[in-house]
């Protein structure tokens, strides 16, 4: 026991020093957990963006091909009427 006091007295009272060592430790633990949450949180949150992001720029390209498609079908439509009326208009002249 006096050997313990000794050493509690050379350290500033071993229970209370231990104690203090505890909760510093448990605060230096418990910030850390936070940081760590806040950085899944940030990459959560970019990783939501860019796929957002992702997600319009498909439908940005789809939206342009299909109205490129339409078009193109609409020409390819016209040009067969037109090819049709040519030969139409040729049996009646014939």
């Amino acid at each position: 026991m006096a050997i313990g006091n000794i050493l509690s007295n050379m350290f500033g009272g071993g229970g209370a020093t231990a104690d203090r060592l505890s909760a510093t430790q448990a605060r230096q633990s418990q910030e850390s957990d936070q940081n760590q949450t806040a950085q899944i949180g940030a990459q959560i949150h970019s990783e939501r963006q860019k796929t957002q992001a992702q997600i319009h720029q498909i439908q940005q390209e789809t939206r342009t091909k299909v109205a490129e498609m339409y078009r193109e079908s609409n020409l390819n439509r016209v040009k067969s009427a037109d090819k049709l009326h040519q030969k139409w208009v040729q049996q009646i002249m014939a």
